[in-house]
C-alpha cells in the first residue's frame, strides 16, 4: 500500500513542533502506530490495508524529526520527549481508549507513555498496548548510536549524501529474509538518512536513547494494568528475544508471541502473521467484538 494515497493531517503541539499523522479506516477500535529508529510511518504500509475499515480507525504516526513530522534544530528527542508528545498527541486528538502500538523505539515510547498515564491516573486514555521487537531495559547500543557518540562521524552523516549501501546494511541488520534487502525497502526508508533535518534528528535521537531514570522506569513496569502484547521476531539481531522475555515477567498478564523465521520487523517481514496476532489481541483485550 502506498500510504502517501492516504491525507496527510497535522497535529501542531506548539510553535517549534508538528507531528503529522495518516488515518486509515473508520471503525471503532482506535488505533495508533509509532514506527522505530532511522523510520517513518512507512514501515507500516504492508500491514494496514490487512485492517478493515469498518473496524479499525488507525493513526500513522511519525514522530518529531521523523517522516512528515517538524523537525526543529533544538528539541528533546529523548524517548520520554516522544512519549510525552505521543500522550499530547491522544490528547489534542480527543482520543481514549486507544490501542498504542510501538515498534523498536517506538515500543519503548509507548511503554514509557502508558508508565506516564498510570502516574498521572488517567483512566480510560489506552486500551492495550502492544510492544513489537521495542527495549525496556538497558542494551547495548544500535550501531548507528554508537556511530554518533563521535561527533565527527555524527557530523559527516549530517553532512554527507547517504549511499544506498549504508541503508542496505541496516535492513541486513533487521532481516532475517535478505531478499526483502530490495530496492522497495530501501527507497522506503532513504528519506530517513538523506533529509538533513532529518538527520541531525537521528543523531539527537540515538544520542539520548538511555534515560538517566531508566532503573526508575522499569520499577513501574510492575504496577502497569492493562493487556500488554510482546511481540518478537525469533532471530531478532537488534533488540533480542530475552527483552520480551523479561518484560513478560515483569507486566501482569502480559502475553507474549513469537514469530520464527522473523528478525526486527515483524510487521514487514510477516505481515499477515502480524496481523493475526494483533487483531485477535485487540479483540480480545478491549471492548471492540468481532
Amino acid at each position: 500500500m502506498d500510504l502517501s494515497d492516504l491525507p496527510l493531517n497535522q497535529c501542531r503541539l506548539s510553535d517549534r513542533e508538528t507531528l503529522a499523522y495518516r488515518r486509515y479506516g473508520n471503525g471503532p477500535a482506535k488505533v495508533v502506530l509509532v514506527h522505530g529508529l532511522a523510520a517513518r510511518s512507512e514501515t507500516w504500509c504492508d500491514v494496514v490495508p490487512l485492517f478493515p475499515t469498518n473496524r479499525y480507525t488507525l493513526y500513522l504516526l511519525d514522530l518529531l524529526g521523523s517522516g512528515a513530522s517538524s523537525k526543529p534544530g533544538r528539541a528533546d528527542y529523548s524517548i520520554r520527549g516522544h512519549s510525552l508528545r505521543l500522550l499530547s498527541f491522544l490528547d489534542r486528538q480527543g482520543l481514549n481508549q486507544v490501542t498504542l502500538v510501538g515498534h523498536s523505539l517506538g515500543g519503548a515510547v509507548v511503554l514509557l507513555a502508558a508508565v506516564e498515564a498510570m502516574l498521572r491516573k488517567a483512566e480510560g486514555l489506552l486500551a492495550a498496548m502492544v510492544i513489537m521487537a521495542g527495549p525496556g531495559y538497558i542494551q547495548r547500543l544500535p550501531l548507528m548510536a554508537e556511530i554518533f557518540a563521535n561527533r565527527l562521524a555524527a557530523a559527516l552523516f549530517i553532512a554527507l549524501y547517504a549511499p544506498d549501501l549504508w541503508i542496505r546494511v541496516g535492513l541486513k541488520m533487521a532481516y532475517y529474509d535478505h531478499k526483502l534487502v530490495d530496492r522497495e525497502h530501501i527507497a522506503r526508508y532513504a528519506p530517513c538518512y538523506r533529509n538533513r533535518e532529518a538527520k541531525r534528528a537521528l543523531v539527537e535521537t540515538c544520542r539520548s536513547l538511555v534515560p538517566l531514570d531508566q532503573e526508575e522506569i522499569a520499577a513501574r513496569y510492575q504496577d502497569l494494568r492493562l493487556p500488554v502484547l510482546l511481540l518478537w521476531g525469533s532471530h531478532d539481531g537488534i533488540v533480542p528475544l530475552s527483552q520480551g522475555t523479561r518484560l513478560q515477567s515483569v507486566i501482569v498478564g502480559a502475553e507474549l508471541q513469537v514469530l520464527d523465521q522473523c528478525g526486527h520487523n515483524p510487521q514487514e517481514e510477516k505481515p499477515a502473521e502480524t496481523f493475526a496476532i494483533l487483531n485477535s489481541f485487540i479483540s480480545r483485550s478491549t471492548n471492540f467484538t468481532e
